[in-house]
């Protein structure tokens, strides 16, 4: 979405090996693998890499671990973009919490339209 909409270069972090291979062969049959790479690791990966803004996918756990360990990373300045779900469908999946965001502030919250299933948020870290 990032490089399709603001034609930025794009890093996705993923846990699993046989995810991420897959993730690489649907980006190079789609000419996004100049753009977009995937690298194997957590949200501590981030402390190695050069990125300008965070987005934390709606699927991401355990979410407090994940926001506590980017809390520890990013700097004030830092955008973090999540990705929640609200109204029924946080029924169905774990939604972010406050508790998950403790130590960030909450800027601007943009619920689903049409056929979006995700609530999108972004956030800062305050100290």
């Amino acid at each position: 979405m990032f490089n399709e909409v603001f034609g930025c270069k794009c890093i996705g972090i993923e846990q699993q090996e046989d995810v991420a291979q897959l993730s690489r062969k649907v980006l190079k049959k789609l000419n996004l693998d100049d753009d977009i790479k995937i690298v194997i690791g957590n949200e501590n990966t981030i402390a190695d890499l050069d990125y300008d803004i965070l987005m934390v996918a709606a699927f991401a756990e355990p979410k407090e671990r994940v926001f506590s360990n980017i809390w520890d990373v990013v700097s004030e300045k830092t955008p973090v973009l999540y990705r929640t779900y609200t109204g029924m469908r946080a029924i169905l999946y774990s939604p972010v919490t406050e508790k998950d965001t403790r130590g960030f502030h909450k800027e601007v919250m943009l619920l689903p339209t049409g056929n979006t299933n995700n609530t999108s948020v972004l956030i800062r870290k305050i100290t």
